[in-house]
Order: structure tokens, then C-alpha cells, then sequence
């Protein structure tokens, strides 16, 4: 039969583990995040300039879930080639608008054309809404292991106790004799 202590000890041990996999994902998503901004400012230090065209824009529309109306973002896609002679199309995410036909400088790593960046005023909040992802991803990470360590620290209590017959409890018994 399970009584409350083992019952309360082994949801703290699953609250725990819940609290430890928010951590992981908390310090996957900053990982992920710090790894785009390095790409992206080694890109705009290193990389190879070409000229590229505005091939296409045209704009998707989002319903919100909650409440009226939609969600509108522009999406422009710009074309160039390499200097080894590979096409590569990207989506240009500065924010800029941009016609049919204009003319971009982007810069790209030759390992990741696919990754390439447009030259020029780019979106204001793109740079603080990163840094927010990361720091985001950090307060996330913290909570979960603050939560493991509360279940964790309540698990292992709850495992540890023992009922006595006078109904008292008793943490970690062990006889200790001295020499």
C-alpha cells in the first residue's frame, strides 16, 4: 500500500524531472538563439559581397486566435549568384520594403549561401528582439531549474521516510556505532 509520503516523494521526483526537461528546452532555445547572431555577425564580418535582385514579394496574413483580425508580414525574396556560379534565393528578413527589380548588396559564407545577409538599414527591433529571445530563454531555463530543485528536493524527502510503529516518522534511519 503507498501512503502519503511515498506518494508526495514520488511527485516531487516527476515534478522534478519536468522542471530539469523546461531547463533543457530553456537552454536549447539560447544556445539556438546565440548560435544564429554568431552566424549572422560572422556572416556581416567575413562573408563574400554579391549583388542581389528582388525577385518576388507578397505578403501573408495570419487570423489571431484570440479576438478580431489578422496578422499581415511581408515577405521579400532576393536572388543572386555565387562566386562559384550557384543560384541561391533567400528571403530578406531586414524588414526594408522592396519592389520587383531592385538591386540589394547581401553578404554570404561560401559554406552557407542559403544564410545570406542584406547590406543596409535593416529592421530596428531585429537586434533587441534577439537579445529578448535569449534572455527570454535564460529566465525559462532558470524557473525549470528552480522547479527541479523544489520537486527534486521534495522527492527525495518523501522517499526517504519511513512510518514507526507509534506513528512518528523517521528520516534515514541507520544505526551508527562508534568504536
Amino acid at each position: 500500500m503507498l501512503d502519503i509520503s511515498e506518494s508526495a516523494g514520488a511527485f516531487g521526483l516527476v515534478f522534478g524531472l519536468v522542471g530539469l526537461l523546461f531547463a533543457a528546452v530553456g537552454v536549447t532555445m539560447a544556445v539556438v538563439l546565440v548560435r544564429r547572431l554568431m552566424l549572422r555577425s560572422r556572416t556581416l564580418a567575413r562573408g563574400l559581397t554579391a549583388e542581389a535582385r528582388c525577385l518576388d514579394t507578397y505578403v501573408t496574413h495570419h487570423r489571431r486566435e484570440e479576438g478580431p483580425g489578422t496578422r499581415s508580414r511581408r515577405h521579400v525574396v532576393l536572388g543572386f549568384r555565387t562566386r562559384d556560379g550557384q543560384d541561391v534565393r533567400v528571403e530578406d528578413l531586414s524588414g526594408v520594403p522592396r519592389v520587383v527589380g531592385d538591386f540589394v548588396q547581401v553578404r554570404y559564407l561560401p559554406e552557407h549561401p542559403q544564410r545570406a545577409v542584406a547590406l543596409g538599414p535593416g529592421a530596428p527591433g531585429a537586434a533587441v528582439g534577439a537579445v529578448l529571445g535569449v534572455v527570454f530563454s535564460a529566465v525559462f531555463a532558470c524557473v525549470g531549474l528552480f522547479f527541479a530543485s523544489v520537486g527534486l528536493g521534495l522527492g527525495f524527502m518523501g522517499v526517504g521516510t519511513s512510518e514507526l510503529p507509534d506513528g512518528s516518522t523517521e528520516v534515514f534511519t541507520e544505526t551508527v556505532t562508534s568504536p
